[in-house]
């Protein structure tokens, strides 16, 4: 199957039913189909060729929904950008992504437009969106490409500064739907709530392409905030939603919540974040007739780790058991597996991993490490006799910040432009409800010189996206670094923790 026939397939079977429901406005499977068809007949007529590759920068939104599959249909490839993203950000990615088109937010047209790319600009806005679409035709042009073509890519934080995208094809979308759909107990009578940005992996392809596998009801929540979500929760009877922990910590801690207003939710999903300790054991004891899905994936391998109630209570701090779906391993070394209980790097293979970063080969081979198709992940985890993991800790930089990865050089890049600065470095301390947030060390270039933090906080805007900014400046004499001058972060992370 490709990406088109999976919303054909559910068109076909339900075309009346409510497909996505979004700030009161609502479209049935049948109508989402014909509007998806309508899309890639426009992007066809405005140029766009097999293997094209096509961005969308854009909240969550009916447009944003139909846009996926339009894209797939008239042949494309499918980028998705956060609309967090700043605009040297976007403009990199665009570069990189070889991007001929973009279908983005009304408000984020003109900044796009001034990248100085020759590209073809298509707001998703409610008015300019259907009149883009009204010069489509209605029928299916038949111009996907195969199952293992590029399909489409995911956003993540990147080493070089910028963010990088990891690019999949429709099987290995598909597989991650299968696989979600199977862990995850979903069927067509769920109501689902799109509560993480459809850009992300996790709200896209681990949440809302599998909904329409199984043809689900979806609520499509523009922004994150807890009344929007209970209102849309309350109105809408929805039965299931995926959240990072940083999102639950602040549904339960908001003066607005009210267990009695998720009396129909009935499955929790959550990752893209460890949990801090505790947390899932108390919205359990709140949300009592909740069940709590622990996942764990990666912009580059899918949703490949569940962990359930059973063995959460036992093992609370497990990471859960891999798909049998995949090949997993914990690696102590590149060809030596770690014994049981040894620490090790955790490590994928199979059909749901990327085709590799877009543009970007030397971290492609990075990620894979040799020719044996072997995904490093960067996380250290044990595995029990049983095959049960355990996070243990992570072997490079990356901060994780409410569910979205940060690496410190995409901070470090911005704050070395700045003229007043001499060196820096960024790491992470720990939060309790984002659980962790990025920390810049700072050496002046003029010591004489006094600098505000305020000042150098207020620089970042407008240069990184908001997530990304650091939280905190130190004005530090120099960075600790070793012999070889690496960062050393762990110095930092110990003198700063508190």
């Amino acid at each position: 199957m490709t990406i088109g026939a999976s919303l054909a397939a559910a068109a076909a079977g339900n075309p009346k039913k409510t497909a996505f429901i979004c700030e009161g406005r609502e479209l049935t499977y049948g109508e989402a189909d014909i509007a998806a068809n309508r899309l890639a007949n426009a992007l066809v007529d405005h140029g766009v060729g097999p293997g094209d590759r096509v961005a969308v920068i854009a909240h969550n939104s009916l447009e944003y929904a139909v846009t996926y599959f339009g894209i797939a249909r008239a042949g494309g490839v499918s980028l998705h950008l956060s609309a967090r993203l700043a605009p040297d950000e976007i403009a990199h990615c665009l570069d990189r992504g070889d991007a001929v088109a973009v279908l983005c937010d009304p408000e984020l047209a003109d900044s796009i437009s001034s990248t100085g790319r020759r590209l073809a600009v298509v707001s998703t806005g409610r008015d300019d969106f259907a009149a883009f679409l009204e010069a489509g035709a209605p029928e299916d042009p038949g111009r996907e490409q195969p199952p293992d073509a590029p399909s489409s890519a995911t956003y993540t934080g990147g080493t070089t500064g910028f963010p990088k995208g990891g690019l999949h094809t429709a099987r290995s979308r598909l597989t991650w739907a299968e696989i979600a759909v199977h862990w995850f107990g979903l069927g067509s009578g769920e109501v689902m709530a799109v509560a993480a940005p459809m850009s992300h992996a996790a709200g896209g392809f681990i949440w809302f392409q599998p909904g329409v596998c199984v043809a689900a009801t979806q609520v499509l929540l523009p922004k994150w905030d807890v009344p929007s979500f209970l209102a849309a929760a309350e109105r809408c009877r929805v039965t299931a939603t995926f959240l990072v922990p940083a999102q639950i910590a602040l549904l339960l801690d908001h003066e607005a919540f009210e267990p009695a207003r998720l009396s129909g939710l009935r499955k929790i999903v959550y990752g893209g974040a460890p949990a801090p300790p505790g947390l899932i054991e108390r919205a359990a004891e709140t949300l009592p007739r909740c069940e709590f899905i622990q996942n764990y994936g990666m912009t580059e391998i899918g949703p490949l780790v569940t962990l359930y109630r059973e063995d959460r209570d036992r093992h609370p701090g497990a990471l859960g058991r891999p798909s049998p779906r995949i090949e997993c391993a914990v690696y102590a070394a590149p060809g030596s597996e770690a014994e049981p209980g040894e620490i090790g790097e955790l490590c994928f293979r199979g059909e749901t991993l990327m085709q590799g970063y877009v543009g970007e080969p030397d971290q492609t081979q990075a990620f894979f490490r040799g020719s044996d198709g072997w995904g490093w992940t960067g996380d250290l985890a044990t595995r029990d006799e049983t095959g049960l993991l355990t996070l243990v800790g992570r072997s490079g930089d990356m901060i994780n910040s409410g569910g979205f990865n940060i690496h410190p050089a995409e901070i470090e890049r911005v704050l070395l432009e700045m003229p007043e600065i001499d060196d820096c470095a960024v790491f992470a301390v720990s939060d309790p409800v984002f659980g962790e947030l990025p920390v810049a060390a700072v050496v002046a270039a003029d010591p004489s010189v006094k600098i505000a933090a305020e000042a150098l906080l207020d620089d970042c805007a407008g240069r990184i996206a908001r997530h990304k900014r650091p939280r905190r400046i130190i004005f530090v004499n120099e960075i600790p670094k070793n012999a070889a001058g690496k960062i050393l972060r762990a110095r930092l992370q110990d003198r700063y923790a508190g």
